[in-house]
């Protein structure tokens, strides 16, 4: 029953926001639809191949994290799972859904199944790091420039709890003094499942080599999708600082992870929301209807990539 409540509850909250840019819009919506028909090609299909850009990258990303626990994969191998993962986000919830799916696939060819699930959850904290360093450098780049206080204080927040997270991972002592009590717990005990994920998850601190550089490639990813964005933005032929989106794509990768179909809604909202600060409010409007045409794109990919996966994933079981 909780399983098609949730279900159910995501589908409502995407319908609902949907609902509401619709009605926003709705007068709008043939000056909408004459903004679309004179996008530039040439610069939305670079967006495209900036987001698929962004996607290598971070399968590059999740290859060396799964290294890391004796998962050995090819490039190809890990952006198989990248994709699939982009593929089930439109079925499971939010963003998150996709990444339970390339664990699952992880676990699939190799024993170590609590080790591939440790992997890709920090393949998804070093995301979420990368989205606060890249809020943290627009407000650098922008100080005394924003003049919406939405978008620096979002900014701000996110950026501070971050960080504490990630400096929470780093110290060792300060980690094992809030957890000391949790980890005595009969649960925890030695041997135990949930004692083997906690070591599993610990094994990161001892590669700060490891961390330093997954930390730069996740950033790396960040700014190809900020410049996906950009030439979104510059195909309606739309003018806006390459700065400004340092702050804007922090807050709306936020508002994705609200429970909704894939982000649907949420998203093309938060788009609405602060993009209308530089551009037109029309603008906005077609700029989260295209951003949503690469997201779909991108899944079709994946699901045409997952139709071949007998032929494509071809890993050997680790004895």
């Amino acid at each position: 029953m909780n399983k098609y409540l949730s279900v159910l509850l995501r589908v409502m909250i995407s319908l609902v926001f949907m609902g509401i840019l619709v009605w926003m819009f709705w007068g709008d919506r043939s000056k909408i639809w004459d903004i679309l028909k004179d996008v530039n090609p040439c610069d939305f299909f670079t967006a495209v191949l900036m987001n698929i850009l962004a996607l290598v990258i971070v399968s590059y990303r999740l290859k060396i994290i799964l290294a890391v626990q004796g998962l050995k994969l090819t490039i190809v191998e890990s952006s198989y799972l990248t994709f699939i993962g982009m593929f089930f986000n439109n079925f499971l919830p939010t963003s998150i859904g996709g990444d339970l799916v390339k664990a699952y696939y992880a676990t699939k060819k190799s024993e170590k199944k609590l080790e591939s699930f440790s992997a890709v959850f920090f393949d998804r904290f070093f995301g979420f790091l990368s989205i606060g360093l890249l809020a943290f450098f627009g407000l650098l780049f922008m100080n005394g420039k924003i003049g919406d206080p939405k978008l620096m204080w979002g900014c701000a927040t996110f950026a501070g709890a971050v960080f504490l997270i990630f400096m929470l991972f780093l110290n060792k002592n300060l980690a094992k003094g809030l957890f000391s009590g949790v980890l005595d717990m009969s649960i925890f005990r030695k041997g135990s499942k949930l004692r083997k994920l906690y070591n599993a998850l610990n094994t990161y601190k001892e590669h700060p080599v490891v961390v330093v550089k997954v930390v730069g490639i996740s950033l790396m990813a960040q700014v190809v999708s900020v410049v996906s964005l950009y030439f979104i933005i510059k195909s309606l032929s739309q003018e806006i600082s390459f700065l400004n989106l340092f702050l804007i794509m922090p807050l709306v990768s936020v508002a994705s992870m609200i429970p909704s179909i894939n982000g649907l809604g949420v998203r093309e909202g938060a788009f609405v929301m602060f993009l209308s600060e530089f551009i037109s409010k029309g603008s906005s409007a077609a700029v989260s209807i295209l951003f949503l045409a690469t997201v779909l794109l991108t899944s079709l990919m994946g699901g045409i990539v997952y139709l071949f996966s007998d032929k494509l994933y071809k890993i050997p079981k680790v004895g």
